[in-house]
């Protein structure tokens, strides 16, 4: 408590103000400045801060916070009035996906800009604006889960039917209406997720 504080920049040195000294004074560690150009501060244990989206209908790349790029693309993947542990499941699917290509970078506009992903369904539909109650809190209640296999985030890919996702890669691929139903059944998220993506581990 009190109005006294001092800032040190990172790795600086320095003496603490006389209002400061010989007091039980707190300490709160300041992020870092956010990651520039191609990089990421992310790695496959801690998410990253931001995400370089290729808006494709403007022609530019945008560095969007991390979690605000995550709620303004589940509702427009998962219906905001299905229920809660279908749109746990997507959160965490559309989490695993973005944190995947955000740990690459590979990606170049046709100008030469990096990018992680689009904003549209090449990758992930992101519509800035678009965010609802309902899946903003499916991305609360689970930022805290991390979605694995090997020790590594994976590619979530998911696709609207089982049909449709019938002929790609068995356990790699959820379907977002199958995860509807189950949850409708009762199952939970990590029910949902263990059934659709195999040899994973939720911690």
């Amino acid at each position: 408590g009190g109005s006294v504080y001092q800032d040190f920049a990172p790795g600086a040195k320095g003496n603490l103000k006389p209002g400061l000294k010989n007091q039980n004074a707190s300490h709160r560690f300041l992020s870092a400045a956010p990651p520039t150009g191609c990089k990421t501060d992310g790695t496959h244990s801690r998410l990253p801060t931001t995400i370089l989206v290729y808006r494709k209908s403007l022609d530019r790349v945008d560095r969007v916070e991390f979690k605000t790029y995550i709620k303004n693309v589940l509702p427009n993947e998962w219906r905001s009035h299905w229920p809660k542990e279908s749109l746990k499941a997507g959160a965490i699917a559309v989490k695993n996906f973005g944190w995947y290509w955000a740990l690459r970078s590979a990606s170049r506009t046709p100008s030469g800009q990096c990018y992680d992903v689009t904003d549209h369904t090449s990758s992930q539909m992101y519509k800035p604006g678009s965010a609802t109650a309902a899946t903003n809190a499916a991305v609360d209640a689970t930022w805290g889960i991390r979605m694995t296999r090997d020790g590594k985030i994976f590619k979530a890919q998911y696709c609207s039917t089982t049909t449709a996702c019938g002929h790609w890669v068995t356990g790699d691929w959820m379907s977002q209406n199958g995860s509807r139903d189950k949850a409708e059944a009762g199952w939970s998220y990590a029910r949902i997720l263990r059934y659709y993506y195999k040899g994973i581990v939720l911690d």
